[in-house]
């Protein structure tokens, strides 16, 4: 794969989630994508986070377990997705509020228009003149 694609991190307790998150991601979009745990993204360091687009974060139902791992994220400039299937998260997550929630089971339109919505984009090569 290129490094000039995106590249989405889909940070999900649940790997079959994960797997499902990705099919439908790399069906609709051309991207780089990491699976991981959300505790393993504690492990990375800022040039690590700095080369994502994109982080699908699984949103546990007690939130505020987390909240210094979501503000790490956002310090490092990393775009986030929240991803739940608690019903007490669908009007957002205290305090951050502004950052998107997918619904699981995803529907896959819906996903992939979250994704797109959310992604960095990142700079196109400068075409070079064959001529």
């Amino acid at each position: 794969m290129e490094p000039s694609l995106p590249h989405v991190l889909i940070a999900e307790r649940e790997f079959l989630i994960a797997l499902d998150a990705e099919y439908l991601i790399k069906s609709a979009i051309d991207c780089r994508i990491t699976l991981l745990r959300p505790e393993q993204l504690d492990q990375w360091d800022t040039a690590m986070l700095a080369d994502i687009d994109l982080c699908l974060l699984d949103i546990p139902l007690d939130a505020t377990r987390i909240t210094a791992r979501i503000e790490r994220l956002i310090e490092a400039r990393v775009p986030l997705l929240f991803t739940t299937v608690a019903d007490i998260h669908v009007g957002g997550i205290a305090g951050f509020e502004v950052i998107p929630i997918a619904r699981k089971p995803y529907e896959g339109e819906t996903l992939a228009a979250l994704v797109e919505g959310r992604l960095r984009q990142r700079p196109q090569p400068p075409e070079t003149d064959q001529n």
